[in-house]
């Protein structure tokens, strides 16, 4: 019960994270909880693998598409794969496995998992691959961000002198400092500024 309410929490405040105050809701992009676990949470239930949404009690009718829930209880995973294999249980099975067979077996079953078993030897060689591999996956996470962040801060920087502009044109043609405040979102010192 404890799991599945910091779960929601998380996933709720990664949605609700995405929307800054006057944005529009289109902002929103779709959040997904995947969650592997290494106990059983669901003892009634057989399947390992569950998704969920959030629908209404009676009717079940969808109540966003915004929030997913998936779910995988390793210990519950079938012992021999079955021709009709899916994804989701190769990928459950990979990260599982603890032989070496079995990752290469799973390899050779899907090109993304191959992928992840090359990575994976490489990071486990010995220390210093490991600590080459980890700085420059850090390098490459450092770069992506502060990528973001300089991308956020020119958008900032343009909706602002936006904002400026327009607030300078309805100066211009006299309109009172309330109205401009509430269509640019400027302070009155700053609207004053600009007279």
């Amino acid at each position: 019960r404890v799991w599945a309410d910091r779960s929601l929490f998380y996933l709720s405040k990664m949605y609700t994270e995405q929307i800054k105050s006057g944005e529009p809701y289109n902002v929103f992009k779709k959040c997904v909880s995947i969650s592997i676990l290494d106990f059983i949470l669901f003892p009634d239930e057989t399947e390992f693998y569950s998704c969920f949404h959030i629908r209404e009690d009676k009717r079940q009718f969808l109540y966003t598409d915004k929030m997913e829930f998936h779910l995988i209880e390793l210990p519950k995973l079938p012992q021999e794969l079955k021709d009709d294999k899916d994804d989701i249980l190769l990928w459950a099975k990979f990260i599982s496995s603890e032989r070496k067979e079995d990752f290469e077996m799973l390899a050779t079953k899907n090109t993304y998992i191959q992928s992840a078993y090359k990575t994976l030897q490489v990071i486990s060689q010995d220390d210093q691959k490991r600590m080459e591999y980890e700085a420059r996956q850090k390098a490459l996470r450092d770069y992506n961000q502060g990528m973001l962040e300089a991308e956020e801060r020119g958008r900032e920087t343009g909706e602002r002198e936006k904002a400026i502009q327009i607030a300078k044109n309805m100066i211009a043609i006299g309109l009172p400092t309330d109205i401009i405040t509430q269509a640019t979102g400027l302070s009155i010192a700053q609207i004053e500024s600009f007279r």
